[in-house]
C-alpha cells in the first residue's frame, strides 16, 4: 500500500473538482430555455424566440437584454430588465425575464444572482415543464460550482426524477457532486453509469470522467476497479503517469508478471521522464531478478540527466551489476557510490564483490573499513568475510580472531564458530607437518 499511495495519491486526489465539472456559461443556460420552450414557440430567432404566449414588445426588450449583455453592457441590460419587470406580463414572459436576468449574472460570473433569478423562474406555477426542467438542471450545475453540494444534489435529484431524458452528463455531474460529498460508493456508481453510458453510444468517455472514476476508486480501496480503470486511461489517454499508477496497482494485487510488463511497455514507448520511473523499473526488473536490463535501465536515466547520480542510486546500480555476476561494473557503480556516501555499507558490498573475485587484499580492506565507519546493520556479516580473507591471506590468527568477535552475533555463531574449529584444526595439521619435517 506504501508503494501505491505513493504513487497516486497526489495525481489521484488534487484537482478533481477542476478536472471534471464542466462549467456553466450564459450562452449555456440560454440555450438550455430555448431549447426547452421549442415545441410552444410560433416563430424562431437565433436569440430569444417568440412564442404564442410572448408578446412582441417583450420579446424585443429581451432580446435588447440579450444584446447588451453580449456586449459587456450588463447595468444596461438589467435596468432593460427592471423596467420589464414593472410591465404587466403573463407567467410565459415573467419566466423568460427572470431566465434572461439569470443570463446577465452568469454572464458576470455573478452566481449567487443568479441562482436567485432561476429559483423565480421555479416559483411562477405556469411556467412551461420543460423551461422548469432545464432550469433545475442548469441550478444543479450552478450549486455545485458554489460548492452547495447538498442543495445540487436535491436539485438534481428532482430534475432526473421528471425527466424522460437522464443522460450521461447527468450521471457524471451527480458523481462530481457525490464525490465532494464524500459518498464515495455512490460517486463510484454515478460515474461507471455516465462512463457506460458513453462507450454504449459508440464514443471513449472524456478524460476528466475517467479521472473522476479513479479517484472514488482509490478512496474505496477498490484495486480491482483501479486497475480497469487505468486500463482505460492507458489505451485511451497514455501517459506516463497512468502507466506508473497501473504498474502500482498491478504491484498492489499481487501481479507482478502484469507490473513489469506495464512498466516495460511504458519503458519501450519511451513515457518515462522522471528519475522515480527508472527507479521503479529497475527495482520490478531485479525483484524478477533481470538484474542485467535493470542495470541498463538504470544507465539509461542517468546518460538522459533524469537520474541523479547519488550514492543511492549507484549503490543500487551496483547491485544490479553485482546480481548479473558483471563484477567489473559493479566494481566502477560501487567505488562511486561509497565515495559519494561514506557508508560502511557501500564499503561492505565493495568487500563482497572483491571476495567474489577472491581477490582477498581488496576484500579485506574494504570490510576493515566498513567495519571502521561503524554503521553496519549486520556487522557480523563483515567480520566473516573480514575473516575469511585474512584466512586466504594466510593470517590464521588473526583470522581465528575475527571470528571470534563475528561469534558474539548470534546470527553468525554457527558459521564463525565452523571457522574457529577449522583454523584450528589447519594450525595443528601446518604444525604436524613442520614437525614431521624437522
Amino acid at each position: 500500500m506504501k508503494k501505491l499511495s505513493a504513487i497516486l495519491v497526489a495525481g489521484v486526489l488534487s484537482g478533481v473538482l477542476p478536472v471534471a465539472v464542466s462549467s456553466v456559461s450564459a450562452e449555456d443556460a440560454a440555450a438550455d430555455a430555448n431549447s426547452a420552450a421549442q415545441q410552444e414557440e410560433a416563430s424562431a430567432s437565433p436569440r430569444v424566440r417568440r412564442t404564442q404566449t410572448l408578446r412582441e414588445v417583450v420579446y424585443e426588450k429581451l432580446e435588447d437584454a440579450r444584446n447588451l449583455a453580449d456586449e459587456e453592457q450588463y447595468s444596461d441590460a438589467l435596468d432593460v430588465l427592471a423596467r420589464l419587470e414593472k410591465r404587466k406580463r403573463n407567467s410565459y414572459e415573467r419566466a423568460m425575464t427572470h431566465n434572461m436576468v439569470a443570463y446577465v449574472y452568469t454572464a458576470q460570473e455573478k452566481y449567487d444572482e443568479a441562482i436567485t433569478a432561476y429559483s423565480q423562474v421555479l416559483d411562477i406555477d405556469n411556467a412551461p415543464d420543460s423551461l422548469k426542467q432545464t432550469t433545475l438542471f442548469t441550478l444543479a450545475k450552478l450549486y455545485m460550482m458554489q460548492e452547495r453540494y447538498g442543495e445540487s444534489l436535491n436539485t438534481l435529484n428532482s430534475w432526473m426524477e421528471s425527466s424522460d431524458k437522464v443522460g450521461a452528463d447527468a450521471y457524471l455531474l451527480r458523481a462530481q457532486v457525490q464525490y465532494q460529498r464524500e459518498a464515495f460508493g455512490l460517486a463510484k456508481d454515478d460515474v461507471t453509469t455516465a462512463v457506460s453510458m458513453r462507450k454504449e453510444s459508440g464514443s471513449r468517455a472524456p478524460e476528466s470522467w475517467l479521472l473522476l472514476q479513479r479517484a472514488a476508486l482509490f478512496q474505496l480501496k477498490d484495486y480491482p476497479g483501479l486497475a480497469d480503470n487505468l486500463e482505460s486511461l492507458v489505451a485511451d489517454y497514455s501517459k506516463a503517469e497512468y502507466w506508473m499508477q497501473l504498474a502500482a496497482v498491478y504491484n498492489e494485487l499481487g501481479r507482478s508478471e502484469q507490473e513489469l510488463a506495464t512498466l516495460e511497455t511504458a519503458y519501450d514507448m519511451k513515457l518515462m521522464t522522471k528519475e522515480g520511473e527508472y527507479l521503479n523499473f529497475a527495482q520490478a526488473l531485479l525483484a524478477r531478478e533481470i538484474p542485467y536490463k535493470a542495470a541498463h535501465v538504470l544507465e539509461d536515466g542517468m546518460q538522459a540527466d533524469i537520474v541523479e547520480k547519488s550514492a543511492r542510486n549507484l549503490s543500487l546500480l551496483g547491485d544490479a551489476w553485482m546480481m548479473a555476476r558483471e563484477y567489473d561494473h559493479a566494481i566502477v557503480s560501487m567505488t562511486a557510490a561509497a565515495s559519494e556516501s561514506g557508508k560502511g555499507s557501500d564499503y561492505f558490498k565493495l568487500a563482497q564483490i572483491y571476495t567474489e573475485r577472491q581477490e582477498w587484499n581488496k576484500a579485506f580492506d574494504f570490510s576493515q573499513k566498513s567495519l571502521q565507519v561503524g554503521d553496519l546493520k549486520a556487522p557480523h556479516q563483515a567480520l566473516i568475510i573480514k575473516g575469511l580473507a585474512q584466512y586466504n591471506l594466510n593470517h590464521l590468527e588473526e583470522a581465528a580472531t575475527t571470528f571470534f568477535q563475528a561469534a558474539r552475533y548470534p546470527a553468525a555463531e554457527k558459521t564463525a564458530h565452523q571457522w574457529q574449529e577449522y583454523i584450528e584444526s589447519e594450525q595443528q595439521r601446518r604444525e604436524y607437518i613442520a614437525a614431521s619435517e624437522v
